[in-house]
This record gives C-alpha cells, structure tokens and sequence, in this order.
C-alpha cells in the first residue's frame, strides 16, 4: 500500500480583512499554525510511512473569494498527482498530531472515511450541529440541497441521529476508487458555490458540498471516531489531550490555544518523539 498526506495553506489579502484574532493580524496566526500542523504531519507521514505534500498556493482553486479558497481541498480528487496512491488522507492545518497511531490502518472496507458532524460530542455531553435544534438552519440546508437536487440524508447507526449525514472534512481519508469516481461524477463545486440564492457560508461551503456529493452518489463514507478530529472546546482540558489524536483548533479564537498548548509542550506525544 502506498499512502499520502495533503495539506495546504494559502493566505491571501481577503483574510486579514476578517479582522484580527486577540489582536494578531490573523494571516499570521494562519501562518504559524500552519507551519506547526505542517512539522507535525510531515514527522508523522514519515512514522506511518506515507508520502507528505504541502502547498502554499492555490492550484485547483484560484477565485478570490477567502471562502472559496475551501474547495481547495478538492486537490485530492482532481490532481493526478494523488493518483498513485492508494490512500490519501487530507488534513486542515490547524491540526496537530497527539499519537502514533497509524489513521490509514483504521480505514479498510468503505470509500471515504472521516467523523461526521453528528458524531461530534460536547464535553456535557450534548450535540453540535445547529440544523439539528434550529429550524432556519435546517430549512437552509434543505433548500440548498434540493436545488441541486441533492437528497437530505439523515445519519445512520452507529452515528449519533442527526437530520442531515455532514462530514468534517478537516481530516478525510479517500481511497483511490473514491476519487476516481467523483472525479467523474461530483458536480463542478462553482456550481455549487456561487448559485443564486446565497445561504449562510456554513451552507455553502465546503462541507455541506462534498457530503452532498457522497450521498448522491452513494459512496460508502465510512465513520471513524471523534477522537481523529477533535477539537479543545468538545472536551475538558484534561479529558481533551488524554483522548484527542488528531487535535483539530477549528476557529480564529482556539488557533491563539493552538499556539500556547504547543509552545507550552501540552500534547501528549509529540511528533518530534516519535
């Protein structure tokens, strides 16, 4: 089996105009996780024994648009680059390494595999996802995906119940079938992205575009546990470096505890330790 990481960062004028993060400019708070996430995954391909490959610049997504740049992510599947590779896992770069487990064994028997929104557990306990207890929210992405002609899937056991199946697409594993057949079959995204009427951009982004396309298309997308894709607000502090192997720092304010929790040596395996 030969096997891949993709990660990308690409920053461009449109980011800093979100506004700062604790009072750093918020292109450079990308830029120093980014370089962390990147030494973290590059010292993990090499423990698992797969390729890394990193970008910095935009190859299959070139608008302008800070939202859009996203769909970059889409690199996996339409890059022939990635094409000998059996596996390739794409990771955000807000996450760091915190195991030596090796992902790629967990992965067998299904076309994609990553956690789903649903299955994404609060540290009380509780849910995540706002289309399951707001109604507008709901009704949006309904509309969305009824305008492509999507079908709203809910969650299946084992996943926890949700009304509508929404991977995370921080950290996918694809295998190569699967991105052979939605190189063949996934609409183009800019249809997705920029059709009239404009929904909120947590409907129009990414995440809700490729989990549409897997269910359209009846790819076998495979759940795999939270603790490959969890986050510091999901958990206590104690709770969250115990269990976490993938720690993702989804949103500008947690990137600022990214860059404490490893300049202050936090995590319970460090990549270097490997």
């Amino acid at each position: 089996m030969r096997n891949a990481i993709f990660q990308y960062m690409i920053v461009n004028d449109k980011v800093d105009e979100r506004g700062d993060i604790e009072g750093r400019k918020r292109s450079q708070v990308y830029r120093e996780c980014a370089d962390i996430s990147r030494n973290s995954f590059l010292q993990y391909a090499d423990h698992v024994d797969a390729d890394y490959h990193y970008s910095d610049e935009a190859v299959y997504c070139k608008d302008d648009h800070s939202t859009a740049i996203l769909f970059e992510c889409l690199r996996v599947i339409y890059d022939p680059m990635f094409d000998k590779y059996d596996k390739v896992l794409f990771a955000d770069t807000d996450i760091v390494v915190n195991t030596d487990e090796n992902i790629f064994d967990i992965c067998e028997d299904g076309d994609v595999f990553g956690v789903l929104e649903s299955d994404i557990v609060t540290a009380d306990g509780g849910g995540y996802n706002s289309w399951d207890y707001k109604q507008s929210t709901y009704l949006d992405f309904v509309n969305k995906f009824q305008m492509h002609g999507i079908p709203v899937v809910p969650s299946m056991p084992p996943s926890r119940p949700s009304k509508i199946t929404i991977l995370n697409t921080g950290v996918v594993v694809w295998t190569r079938e699967a991105r052979l057949r939605a190189r063949e079959l996934f609409m183009p995204w800019k249809e997705w992205f920029y059709a009239k009427p404009e929904f909120h951009m947590s409907v129009m982004n990414d995440q809700p575009y490729i989990s549409g396309q897997l269910m359209q298309h009846d790819f076998d997308l495979v759940t795999i546990d939270q603790t490959w894709n969890d986050s510091p607000h999901y958990a206590t502090e104690e709770e969250f470096f115990e269990k976490a192997k993938f720690c993702h720092y989804t949103g500008g304010g947690w990137k600022i505890l990214m860059l404490d929790h490893y300049h202050s040596n936090k995590f319970r395996l460090s990549p270097k330790q490997m």
